[in-house]
């Protein structure tokens, strides 16, 4: 008979009292099994599942933002007298230059393989059919992100052994997957959880996102786009509910998560309480002068020019006078030109230009900063503020892009003109993918989304400013090759 002796379990068991006494002692296995299902905490499990979310999708180091903004052609982060260089990181990525031992690329699949662990660390101990939704839904999230970045994911089923290498999905196979498990989830999820939770509205947008992607992963050089995911894509658009297009500027300040009618899903701020590390993102930003919350001064990112200048004048994602940040000095949407302090007198020599004529050397005034996240002045270091995973408005633009793709121009048309009329600007004439995919790039800018849209749209490989035309090798991020080593399930991408 098989025994099981020091089990340590914090996660699964936190808040037992009588945890030593009892798993410290020889238990047959069936007995010790059902020990762990009686006093399973899972709340505590799933708590440290959404957890999993909070540096890895939003950081200035390795992080999903990091990854999919600075490899795409609206943002840069060049070297600087203040640094930023690490070694070729940053400049790697957006010159899609990087090897397959690039630290932040190795630390992302980390993150995102804990994330999918952790998921399904909880579904090993029986849950109740809505924590098993939930922690499906979840995992499925790490695990698009894994097969969007690197067309590899591993994967046990719950219980199996971990001695032994998990099996890996990727391409077809990986998609079709995740699809199963988030409409699997779906009906037992949460009507009424707010956004930082799991929800049916979550789940919705989600697969709205899952099935617009999908062709993608057959052939990344070349996607592919049935009509019947197309079909998936508007119908899981049109199943939300309680969700509509408010004023731009509500879904990102730090009472978003009470102000915001557009939040489906996002990782929770608790001001004061736990950081989510979104404000490292506003000290990376802006210069000392700039009056940020816990001093700024790290003023590495910068939009580029080309990139700024696709927005309209009246465009208040450009320039807008928030509350907040305009009793400090300056505006939300970009900084560019001449600043000012809170009294509005010039900040000597801090001036903004659009120009970034090196990616090695920059000066430390140029590039245009974006301001997307209103800083939470109350909670320097632990902000209220949610970051959005998935928001109303990306979900409608998907649906303009299904119908349009579809052929159905003139039902694409009002549904962006709408956005665009909510934004400050006019309306558009008539729809093309171009205007589309720069649509997309002006409403949610700095939202993580750029790389995995100019992949969908055939354009990641195209030149833009300090990067040249790239491989098709760089479709897909190289897996870690430790990880390729102890996995014989595990192959790298090739070319890597």
């Amino acid at each position: 008979m098989k025994f099981i002796r020091y089990i340590a379990l914090s996660l699964v068991l936190a808040g037992c009292t009588d945890l030593a006494e009892e798993v410290h002692s020889e238990l047959p296995a069936d007995k010790a099994r059902a020990f762990l299902e009686e006093n399973v905490n899972y709340a505590s499990m799933m708590e440290r599942v959404y957890r999993d979310f909070d540096n890895p999708f939003v950081q200035h180091g390795a992080s999903v933002w990091v990854i999919d903004e600075i490899s795409g052609d609206a943002m840069v982060c060049p070297s600087r007298p203040s640094g930023w260089d690490n070694g070729g990181v940053y400049r790697d990525l957006h010159q899609h230059t990087w090897r397959a031992d690039h630290a932040y690329l190795r630390q992302v699949w980390e993150r995102m393989n804990r994330g999918v662990f952790d998921a399904t660390n909880v579904l090993n101990f029986s849950p109740t059919p809505e924590v098993a939704a939930e922690a499906r839904f979840l995992r499925a999230y790490f695990m698009f992100t894994l097969l969007d970045l690197y067309d590899r994911v591993p994967y046990r089923e719950p219980g199996s052994n971990l001695l032994l290498a998990p099996v890996v999905y990727s391409g077809t196979e990986a998609i079709n997957f995740i699809i199963k498990e988030v409409e699997e989830a779906l009906p037992l999820l949460s009507d009424t959880a707010p956004a930082y939770k799991a929800s049916k509205n979550a789940a919705h947008g989600f697969l709205a996102r899952l099935y617009l992607n999908k062709g993608v992963y057959a052939d990344r050089a070349n996607p592919q786009f049935n009509n019947a995911d197309l079909d998936k894509v508007i119908q899981y658009a049109d199943a939300i509910t309680g969700k509509s297009i408010n004023f731009y500027w509500d879904s990102f300040g730090p009472d978003n998560n009470t102000k915001s009618t557009e939040l489906l899903f996002t990782i929770e701020g608790q001001g004061g309480v736990r950081s989510h590390s979104l404000y490292v993102l506003w000290n990376a930003i802006f210069p000392t002068e700039i009056n940020l919350p816990n001093g700024g001064g790290w003023n590495g990112f910068a939009a580029l020019g080309d990139f700024y200048d696709t927005f309209e004048q009246n465009d208040i994602r450009r320039y807008y006078e928030h509350p907040i940040v305009k009793a400090r000095g300056y505006n939300a949407g970009f900084l560019v030109g001449q600043q000012y302090n809170a009294n509005g007198d010039p900040i000597p020599n801090v001036v903004f230009t659009k120009e970034i004529p090196t990616i090695v050397g920059a000066s430390l005034w140029n590039g245009v900063r974006p301001v997307k996240y209103i800083p939470d002045y109350a909670n320097p270091t632990a902000a209220d503020n949610d970051y959005i995973l998935i928001r109303y408005t990306d979900v409608l633009l998907m649906k303009a892009e299904a119908l349009l793709r579809k052929g159905s121009a003139s039902e694409a048309l009002p549904i962006v003109n709408n956005i665009r009329t909510n934004r400050g600007v006019g309306a558009f004439q008539a729809l093309t993918l171009d205007n589309l995919l720069a649509e997309r790039g002006r409403e949610l800018n700095a939202e993580g989304l750029r790389r995995t849209d100019l992949v969908r749209y055939g354009k990641f490989l195209q030149p833009w400013h300090l990067k040249p035309a790239s491989d098709p090798i760089r479709l897909v991020f190289p897996v870690p090759p430790a990880d390729v080593l102890a996995n014989p399930n595990l192959e790298q991408n090739p070319g890597y």
